[in-house]
């Protein structure tokens, strides 16, 4: 009888240690499973990260941003001071542009008004591209 229940009692520690790794096990493997999950999480992060930074690079970000600078601080006058300067000399020698020259109508010859006495609007040359209207606001 004194037999039978240690081996009872054996067989009860055995079951106990088998339910108790189990568990353990369990345990470890959840443990495993949470921190596998946490490192493709990061990887993920980290690529969408690394996407985004192309994105804005491709976008013109602070490397074009550099660029331009470093083109400014390179030139040798002030584009504004250029222009203000040809406006004081009352240079037009700029590039032609398509119509009659500013406060003057083109020949009736040409496509023009032939006088039309100082009108704002003064079509364009039959040769010049005509962007999206037919007449030009001229200055």
């Amino acid at each position: 009888a004194a037999e039978r229940e240690r081996r009872l009692q054996e067989r009860e520690r055995l079951i106990e240690e088998r339910r108790g790794g189990a568990t353990r096990e369990q345990a470890r493997l959840d443990a495993e499973e949470r921190r596998k999950e946490q490192e493709r999480w990061e990887q993920q992060q980290r690529e969408h990260e690394a996407a985004e930074r192309e994105r804005r690079g491709s976008r013109g970000g602070s490397g074009t941003a550099a660029e331009a600078a470093i083109l400014v601080s390179q030139r040798t006058q002030n584009p504004r001071e250029f222009f203000r300067q040809r406006e004081r000399s009352g240079s037009t020698s700029g590039p032609a542009l398509p119509g009659a020259p500013p406060g003057k109508c083109p020949p009736r010859g040409l496509g023009g008004c032939g006088g039309c006495g100082g009108s704002l609007m003064t079509p364009l040359l039959p040769g010049a591209r005509r962007p999206f209207l037919r007449y030009q606001r001229s200055l």
